[in-house]
């Protein structure tokens, strides 16, 4: 009877993880859907919007439109902050201890054209 009963709880925590997994699995299919829902909402508020105040979406674009090109500025700055790091760290190990990694100050930053 052991031998059985050991046989059936396994048996059951295995159904029972495959039926969690397979749930799971459908519920990620769905994220393809959340896009599209996502704009009728979006849509759908905007169409309430518009009958209270006509300027509110023109606005709205502008302040979405300026939070953008600051995002995109503050993005640079970190690209170049990342890059003056790795500029660093290559200076650093390629001169093999002669000058300390406290020493090192990078000046500016200049791209390169590369041929291709």
């Amino acid at each position: 009877m052991t031998f059985m009963t050991a046989l059936l709880n396994t048996l059951m925590g295995m159904g029972t993880v495959f039926a969690v997994l397979i749930f799971i699995s459908l519920i990620i299919s769905l994220f393809v859907y959340i896009p599209a829902v996502e704009q009728k909402i979006q849509n759908f508020f905007n169409g309430l919007k518009k009958g209270k105040n006509d300027s509110a979406p023109k606005e709205v674009a502008e302040t979405l439109q300026e939070e953008t090109e600051q995002s995109e500025e503050e993005e640079e700055l970190i690209d170049d902050a990342q890059l003056v790091a790795v500029i660093m760290a290559a200076i650093a190990a390629s001169s093999d201890g002669a000058v300390s990694a406290d020493k090192l100050i990078v000046r500016s930053v200049r791209r390169v054209r590369t041929r291709r």
